[in-house]
């Protein structure tokens, strides 16, 4: 083990570049993808001009709730300025809050409270002018309920001491306090929910897996190239087998892999704010442990080099696709439900501590390993 270790480190030292860009490749490509994808997401927000010709509590109340609305821009102009920034394109549409809207929505009145501007380009209006429209009806709702409740109280509590403004404020408290209009998510993986307006697009440890697939397979073309006729006998004269040689390179080989897996995990966990547990640690190990056993049997069987590569980036297309990583295959499971059960990528972002492709594969590489060779003449 000691002599192939050296030899190993020789062969790394001439293709030490090689090997760490593919060693790399997986966390730089996911912290890389994540980064861009929400810088996307940050430029791609949609500018909405908004005029405020009064200030007060309601439409000041109003102008929040838009700014906290996700994948919206807010710029606050005057009238003159916002419908020429619009008639430029530069803002997609314009919203004004006219003077007097608190008072009319004190009166339960939610008709001409607002003016709105669209262009021909305009997208999002539509969307927009409806969430707008939505906060609106919340405001009214409210208002319409706190005058039943002072009529009911009236009717039946002489004494009753409650304003409408109390009313008001005590049912934002409770709508606050019950969460009666927010949606918590909880991502893949993880162990806390959280009330967030931000878009996950990718999941990180999925990534993460499919550029680990890719990797896996150009760092053991090893096993190709020392199957090469011109090499082959040399193992007359040392004294390991073929097998023996190629089983403890594989150890050698997943050792660096399960380090550089390590690395990636503290590198999320920095970085991208991604958990760390024990039962998610040893979900990355045994997946690797999989992925390499995998691998590691494909390329037993293929002579080729080329073909090797080929097959390589096909097989990589094919879980990028079936894994619903990038794109939804929700229809496909419905209808081979057995897919989430036996597609590897799938086991692991279960998080699935019993990789069921792990036995096999190792299950696999012992019979290849005792199973006697058709020729010895360069065996053991």
């Amino acid at each position: 083990m000691k002599s192939i270790l050296q030899t190993r480190i020789i062969f790394w030292k001439h293709q030490i570049f090689s090997l760490l860009f593919w060693l790399l490749l997986p966390i730089i490509a996911v912290i890389s993808i994540t980064f861009l994808s929400e810088s996307i997401q940050e430029d791609s927000n949609i500018p909405v001009g908004l005029v405020i010709e009064e200030d007060t509590p309601m439409a000041e109340n109003l102008k929040e709730n838009i700014n906290q609305a996700a994948m919206i821009h807010v710029d606050i102009l005057d009238e003159d300025k916002a419908l020429a920034q619009l008639e430029k394109h530069e803002l997609d549409s314009v919203f004004i809050i006219r003077d007097g809207y608190q008072q009319q929505i004190k009166k339960g009145s939610r008709n001409q409270l607002i003016t709105s501007y669209s262009s021909d380009l305009s997208f999002a209006y539509t969307p927009v002018s409806e969430m707008i429209a939505s906060f609106v009806q919340e405001e009214t709702g409210r208002s319409k309920a706190a005058y039943t409740v002072l009529n009911l109280a009236k009717t039946h509590y002489e004494n009753h001491s409650w304003t409408w403004e109390e009313i008001v404020a005590k049912s934002k408290q409770i709508q606050m306090d019950q969460e009666l209009l927010q949606t918590t998510f909880t991502y893949a993986n993880s162990q806390s929910e959280e009330t967030t307006n931000s878009i996950l697009i990718w999941n990180t440890w999925g990534l993460w897996a499919l550029f680990s697939i890719l990797s896996t397979f150009f760092l053991f073309d090893w096993i190709i190239k020392e199957k090469r006729s011109s090499l082959r006998p040399r193992f007359a004269f040392i004294r390991y087998s073929f097998k023996t040689y190629c089983l403890q390179n594989l150890i050698i080989y997943t050792l660096l892999f399960l380090i550089t897996d390590l690395i990636a995990i503290l590198a999320f966990n920095i970085i991208l704010g991604e958990g760390i547990h024990p039962t998610d640690v040893w979900n990355v190990f045994s997946f690797r442990l999989m992925m390499n056993s995998l691998v590691f049997l494909i390329a037993i069987r293929v002579t080729n080099l080329i073909f090797y590569y080929s097959l390589s980036f096909i097989l990589t297309l094919i879980m990028t696709i079936s894994s619903g990583v990038i794109l939804p295959v929700e229809r496909i499971t419905n209808h081979f439900p057995l897919l989430e059960v036996i597609h590897p990528l799938q086991i692991f972002m279960d998080a699935n501590v019993h990789h069921i492709w792990l036995y096999v594969t190792i299950t696999l590489i012992v019979i290849w390993f005792l199973r006697k060779e058709k020729s010895n003449a360069y065996g053991k």
